[in-house]
């Protein structure tokens, strides 16, 4: 497919309500799952020999999976086909989504189905800022023509922090003339949502004991599963086919036809029109970037498809680490690991609205020398002479709807490891049978994950520790040190039990003692102060300091589906973007806006600025950092980034607007347009072009001047007081404070930078560590290769391994020194002056002050 045009004023805003988005917790346009799936977490178990041990000496139950737990298919043996017609019609599945949308006004089966037809007839659609083209389709389908054809269970795509428990598949087939499928594909929620994926195992257990049933039996519970719901292991499981679990974020329906050449895949949400009828909308293909991006440089290129593609080389680094993850996982996986042990998981930004499968839209043939290039310094970091850049790229086609139909049949993805194949452009067709690699590959990996989810949640402990959404590592990592939807809590710790029970620890003043009892709670928010911690049905408790939110202070009532926070107050969110804040009034915890239809909160040091639908901006709390009438009165915004001081919005054209305190970036913001993304340290701020150019803005003193002319630059990273920016062929440079890393950027290729208040440490490709800024906190890094990954807190910093050892350096006082020195550690956790290290099997160990949460916490199971 082809790009067409730069659309510079594009907004994309969902037809559904903003209150439907919040109550069924999705995002706009979300991808297919939140994070990693479980079948990530059991191929990464199964690398591990000690997990394995452990695993092996827990499995006393014998269980059983065949692949009547995984799929019904008409055709196949007792299966009556009238049976299965009547029992999940067409006209069924189309009624009970329109019944269970909430929509406030009629409509009929076919023009639910005509909504999705007729979006075959536009000739292009936007994704961002570059218009894409469609073929344009006249697809003649009647209710009547459609008849089911199989049943998937895709539990295996459950996601691992439990946020949802796989999807559940109804696939129909047109009966008469052309070739067309129908695919539904419900992601289901997880019914006992506050023990983590462990809350799945009724929704798993039930498809196993369909496995053992006969076909008439397992046709009628399956009946009850997908339209009515039912009660499994004491367990309410809700009707699979329901509105909210094919919508934005959560589950799609999908089309495969022939009906006109290429044999094309597109991707569909449920929805609610301006009329409020129920509609299919055209979304985005997922795991199908633009086949443009593949290319080589074309000066026919548009603007943004150039930009796109500079976007694209950039972020492919993480693409190819997924691509991958089996020999990430193990030094020599296996045929089966690899087939089923990879993802592409590219920002949605990248793709396209329709899938050919097709040769010209064959990405593994594309010549852009960047991904090759990306692909090669990875081989060789895993010292894996025998793979060449092909193969990878294979995999990534291999993960497009185009390439798993067709595409990439017999396809060579690892050495004598070649793709499986399809049956002629399906994987089940419309008698029923079922294609190669479904039944020598994906069943079988699908019944062995299935199998050993079961054994190993049946009499076991289930997931011990559940953090609060924001740390210090991930905040000044992951989001940007003052971009985090949350404040970090300076001095404890919370977390979740499998039962929804708060275990807290560190500074009792600032909500190490006091957690609330019982169970139910489903997420922990944090300010620097203090906890919030949210339950099912949307209430609230709080504790820690009083004068900052924690205590009485929080909203009674029930309803909210997230709290937000900056340093001393909250702000929680409704299903209808109402808002209510508490806590240091100074600073945000009264004067929210009131009213409804905001989407999403920001905040400085002590101010909240939230964002509606039509990217219009309110802002509260204290006018220095941010808060009262600064915030600008337009619309068309799309995203706000802040810094201690200062709030910056940008629009969908790229143009920034800046308010707060004038020395720290609440004015001079860059004129122009074309800015993609806004990084900021204390109190400057430096913004990025999609060609790699950089602005900055704010105090000199921390990085508002200094920043590289030139090009090429694809993230920028930041210290409390410095900035330091990756290009991508992985050389750094910095500026602003030198005491915090602002000058002495090593030379060399790196892949990723860390940093926290003080320093930063930059990771090569061998799992080397090169540090610079503040020796005392952690400017001087470990000698050695192999880590994987590097935690920080305020003060130093915890490099991890891929056998899950543990190095830290930086201030003695505050977890420089005293990591544990086993291994097996699979991620780790912080606040200002404290970490603590969580292996697989949910033990745990504190370091760093006492007072700051780094002393291990002794929990009674």
């Amino acid at each position: 497919m082809n790009p067409t045009s730069f659309n510079a004023s594009f907004i994309r805003i969902p037809l559904l309500s903003i209150a439907l988005i919040a109550l069924t917790n999705t995002a706009i346009a979300g991808g297919s799952i939140n994070g990693h799936s479980i079948m990530d977490d059991y191929l990464k178990d199964k690398a591990s020999t000690s997990a394995v041990a452990l695993s092996t000496s827990k499995l006393s139950t014998s269980i059983t999976i065949n692949n009547n737990a995984l799929v019904f298919n008409r055709g196949a043996t007792d299966v009556d086909n009238d049976d299965f017609d009547k029992k999940f019609s067409f006209a069924k599945t189309l009624t009970s989504i329109r019944n269970s949308s909430g929509a406030t006004t009629n409509s009929t089966d076919t023009q639910l189905l005509n909504s999705l037809l007729n979006t075959l007839k536009v000739s292009s659609k936007t994704n961002g800022f570059v218009e894409m083209d469609l073929q344009k389709r006249e697809e003649k389908v009647s209710l009547s023509a459609m008849s089911p054809t199989a049943i998937f269970n895709r539990f295996d795509l459950s996601a691992s922090n439990g946020e949802h428990c796989g999807e559940y598949r109804v696939v129909y087939h047109k009966n008469n003339g052309g070739r067309f499928f129908l695919i539904f594909e419900s992601q289901y929620p997880n019914p006992e949502p506050s023990k983590g994926k462990q809350g799945c195992f009724a929704v798993a257990d039930f498809w196993q004991k369909i496995g053992d049933m006969s076909k008439t039996d397992a046709l009628a519970q399956l009946e009850k599963f997908f339209y009515k719901g039912l009660v499994h292991k004491g367990v309410k499981l809700p009707a699979a086919i329901n509105f909210a679990n094919y919508t934005h974020g959560t589950g799609q329906v999908r089309s495969n036809s022939f009906i006109k050449s290429p044999w094309q895949l597109r991707e569909f949400k449920a929805d609610i029109n301006a009329k409020g009828e129920v509609v299919f909308v055209a979304d985005s293909v997922k795991s199908n970037p633009l086949t443009n991006l593949f290319a080589g440089e074309n000066n026919t290129d548009s603007d943004s498809l150039k930009a796109l593609k500079i976007n694209f080389d950039r972020d492919f680094d993480a693409y190819a680490d997924n691509l991958l993850a089996p020999e990430r996982r193990a030094s020599n996986p296996s045929s089966s690991d690899i087939i089923n042990g990879f993802s592409l998981d590219n920002d949605d930004s990248y793709n396209e609205f329709q899938s050919d499968a097709s040769d010209n839209d064959n990405t593994a043939k594309g010549k852009n020398k960047n991904l090759n290039t990306i692909i090669n310094n990875k081989l060789t970091a895993l010292n894996l002479p025998n793979y060449n850049a092909k193969m990878i790229r294979n995999r990534a086609e291999a993960m497009s709807c185009g390439g798993c139909h067709q595409n990439s049949n017999d396809t060579e993805i690892a050495p004598n490891v070649n793709w499986p194949k399809s049956r002629f452009f399906v994987h089940v067709d419309e008698q029923g049978t079922l294609s190669p690699a479904l039944i020598e590959q994906f069943l079988p990996a699908r019944a062995a994950l299935l199998k050993d989810y079961l054994q190993k949640t049946t009499g076991t402990t289930v997931e011990k520790w559940r953090f609060a959404e924001v740390d210090y590592s991930s905040a000044r990592n992951d989001f940007g040190f003052h971009n985090a939807s949350n404040n970090f809590n300076n001095q404890a710790f919370a977390t979740l039990q499998a039962d929804g029970s708060i275990t807290a620890w560190g500074n009792s003043g600032y909500g190490g003692t006091g957690a609330p009892t019982g169970s139910g709670y489903t997420k922990i928010y944090s300010n620097r102060y203090a906890f919030a911690a949210l339950k099912i049905d949307g209430s609230i408790t709080a504790w820690g300091d009083s004068d900052f939110g924690g205590g009485t202070g929080a909203p009674t009532g029930s309803g909210y589906t997230k709290i937000y926070s900056n340093p001393e107050a909250f702000a929680a969110i409704k299903a209808d973007g109402s808002i209510t804040a508490w806590g240091l009034s100074s600073s945000g915890g009264t004067g929210a806006p009131t009213g409804s239809g905001y989407t999403k909160i920001y905040s400085t040091g002590s101010a909240f600025a939230a964002l509606k639908a039509d990217g219009s901006i309110t802002a509260w709390g204290n006018s220095v950092f941010g808060g009262g009438t600064g915030a600008p009165t337009d619309n068309g915004y799309t995203k706000i980034y802040s810094n201690q001081y200062a709030f910056a919005a940008i629009k969908a054209d790229g143009s920034i607007t800046a308010w707060g305190s004038s020395s720290s970036g609440g004015s001079d913001a860059p004129t122009g347009s074309g800015y993609i993304k806004i990084y900021s340290t204390v109190s400057a701020f430096a913004a990025l072009k999609a060609d790699g150019s950089i602005t900055a803005w704010g105090s000199s003193y921390v990085g508002g001047t200094g920043a590289p002319t030139g090009s090429g630059y694809t993230k920028i990273y930041s210290a409390w007081g410095a900035f330091a920016a990756l290009k991508a062929d992985g050389s750094i440079t910095a500026w602003g404070d030198p005491d915090c890393g602002g000058a002495g950027a090593p030379t060399g290729v790196y892949t990723k930078i860390y940093s926290n208040a003080g320093a930063f440490a930059a990771l090569k490709a061998d799992g080397s560590i090169t540090a610079w800024g503040n020796s005392a906190w952690g400017g001087t890094a470990p000698t050695g290769s192999g880590y994987t990954k590097i935690y920080s807190n305020e003060y130093a910093f915890a490099a991890l391994k891929a056998d899950g050892s543990i190095t830290a350096w930086g201030n003695s006082n505050y977890g420089g020194i005293g990591a544990p020195d086993d291994s097996g550690y699979t991620k780790i956790y912080s606040t200002l002056g404290a970490f603590v290290a969580v292996k697989a099997d949910g033990s745990i160990k504190a370091w760093g002050d006492p007072s700051h949460g780094g002393t291990t916490p002794t929990v009674t199971d």
